[in-house]
């Protein structure tokens, strides 16, 4: 929830916007993700992390809207991450 600060608000988070790059292939895109978070860890000191969400607009090379579909058909509107995190790093072991 967004904090009242002075005259405005104060949004949750951080957002990290990649408009002005346009239509680009999901590589590039890749690239450009890992470079921000490189720049977060070394110019910014971020560490950690806290419920991170990503929203993306598929498209085609066009820049035409594309839906997502599962291999068996049907439309995909969320996605879980695939990253594996090891039961061990919860505990101290």
């Amino acid at each position: 929830m967004a904090k009242r600060k002075g005259n405005g608000f104060e949004p949750d988070g951080l957002t990290i916007a990649y408009k002005e790059l346009g239509t680009m292939h999901i590589d590039e895109f890749a690239q450009a993700l890992l470079a921000d978070i490189q720049a977060l860890k070394e110019i910014y000191n971020v560490h950690y992390v806290k419920n991170p969400r990503l929203r993306i607009h598929v498209t085609n090379e066009y820049g035409e809207e594309y839906d997502v579909r599962r291999p068996v058909g049907g439309r995909i509107f969320y996605m879980d991450t695939h990253h594996y995190r090891p039961a061990c790093k919860d505990y101290e072991l």
